[in-house]
């Protein structure tokens, strides 16, 4: 029997391609991941990135049955990572271990190979490190509006400490400075543990951060208020700037798991899938409570929202701070 060339043919041939093509994306994705999965964690071993990063690939390689590699790319705020990570091949099977500064304060203070909004996509929220503003018990304020109402009185007097320029923790001072009208230092530490001593020692009079969480519920600072309009269940009786009348956008800082813009979309569902069915374990949810973060489940849509939104909202505060790169 010959094969007959004829139009008719290769319309059928034609047809069957395009179906293949059509219908074999979603099977495609439905198998993914098929091969070893590699984790680029953008700073060293033993932090908040490291314990995140080690949980989900524990479980995802139980879920899928393929291995996930930690590789370590420490430097330069996590923009050493993130530049690697965009050499690499967009096909999903590189993952970054990241956070909201990924997308809206890292590149626009510092030089990167990528742009957050069009190169990056988060895939899923692993839960938000509540910043929590707590004051030395010297400051005659016990909430926010008396905070605010004894930094006015008192022009220049308050200084908060936090772990260097371009942190959440100094964005955060920025953003409060400006809804409150008030004006404060800023005293930049060689980190979280130094600015708090700082505080506890009223060498400056406010930190903004969860690690204030412990001082607080010992009596060695006092809670102020959470940033935002959730409060945190370690802190239930603090409550949030929005209760104190700030509402809108609050600083924020949030972990998750990039993938590359150009990677296959199905592929971006198929692991929105995976690793939010993940982070709904019970015991998931207690290691991610444990770590200091509220714990959360978002959509594709919904955690892409998130980083267009601090992108736009931490660009005025950089904006306002005098940190943005010449454009």
């Amino acid at each position: 029997m010959t094969f007959n060339p004829t139009r008719r043919g290769f319309l059928s041939a034609a047809s069957l391609l395009s179906a293949s093509a059509l219908f074999g994306l979603p099977a495609l994705a439905e198998e993914f991941p098929t091969k070893k999965i590699d984790y680029i964690v953008p700073y060293n071993a033993g932090g908040m990135s490291d314990n995140i990063s080690r949980l989900l690939g524990e479980k995802l390689t139980a879920l899928t049955g393929q291995q996930v590699i930690n590789d370590y790319k420490p430097g330069a705020g996590g923009a050493i990572g993130a530049s690697y990570f965009m050499t690499t091949p967009a096909d999903g099977y590189t993952l970054l271990q990241s956070t909201n500064s990924f997308y809206g304060i890292i590149p626009l203070v510092t030089k990167v190979q990528y742009k957050p909004l069009d190169d990056l996509v988060p895939l899923v929220l692993v839960g938000d490190a509540p910043m929590v503003i707590a004051v030395n018990p010297a400051v005659a304020a016990n909430t926010l509006g008396e905070l605010i109402a004894y930094a006015k009185a008192n022009p220049g007097a308050l200084a908060y400490g936090t772990s260097g320029k371009g942190t959440v923790g100094h964005l955060s001072g920025v953003w409060l400075s400006n809804k409150g009208g008030i004006e404060l230092l800023h005293i930049p530490y060689n980190g979280a543990p130094a600015a708090l001593q700082a505080v506890l020692a009223n060498e400056a009079q406010i930190f903004i951060g969860p690690e204030a969480a412990e001082h607080i519920a010992s009596g060695t600072l006092k809670g102020i208020a959470v940033l935002g309009d959730t409060r945190w269940q370690q802190l239930p009786d603090l409550p949030t700037t929005a209760e104190a009348g700030i509402s809108g956008w609050a600083p924020r800082s949030w972990h998750t798991v990039s993938i590359q813009a150009k990677a296959p979309d199905a592929v971006k569902t198929r692991l929105n899938s995976l690793i939010n069915s993940i982070l709904e374990q019970p015991d998931v949810r207690q290691r991610v409570t444990s770590f200091g973060l509220i714990p959360g489940i978002e959509t594709l849509e919904q955690v892409r929202q998130r980083a267009k939104d601090d992108n736009e909202q931490f660009g005025i505060l950089i904006r306002d701070a005098g940190l943005a790169l010449a454009q």
